[in-house]
């Protein structure tokens, strides 16, 4: 694990090369490096929901997206663990991947799908 003042030298240093870059002139933003909370909770979700017959409606689907990215994003889950997530094709793929989790976080997401309503019996 780098040093705290080892880390720090190098983002100093990273932004005194970009300070001594020309502005790009694209107006879009930098899509980030791998895939971000957002493309991980949907390929979960979209996983999960592939082996669901019938599926759930999207009203349930839209809702367990926005609850994992939400923990993802406040938790700060590694990028190795959102990568990891964001390529499972199993169960057991999201369980290894969630090892990837610290148990605060594991605990969060578990508290946040157990708080969510229920739906009604149809």
């Amino acid at each position: 694990m780098p040093r705290r003042q080892d880390v720090v030298i190098r983002a100093l240093l990273l932004l005194g090369t970009l300070a001594a870059c020309p502005a790009a002139k694209s107006s879009e933003s930098p899509k980030p490096a791998g895939p971000t909370c957002a493309d991980a909770a949907q390929h979960m979700v979209d996983e999960m929901a592939a082996t669901k017959d019938p599926r759930p409606p999207d009203e349930s689907l839209n809702a367990m997206i926005g609850m994992i990215q939400k923990r993802c994003e406040q938790d700060q889950w590694s990028s190795q663990a959102i990568a990891c997530l964001a390529q499972i094709k199993s169960l057991s793929d999201a369980d290894q991947c969630g090892t990837l989790l610290t148990e605060a976080q594991q605990a969060n997401l578990v508290n946040d799908q157990d708080a969510k309503p229920k739906p009604a019996p149809e």
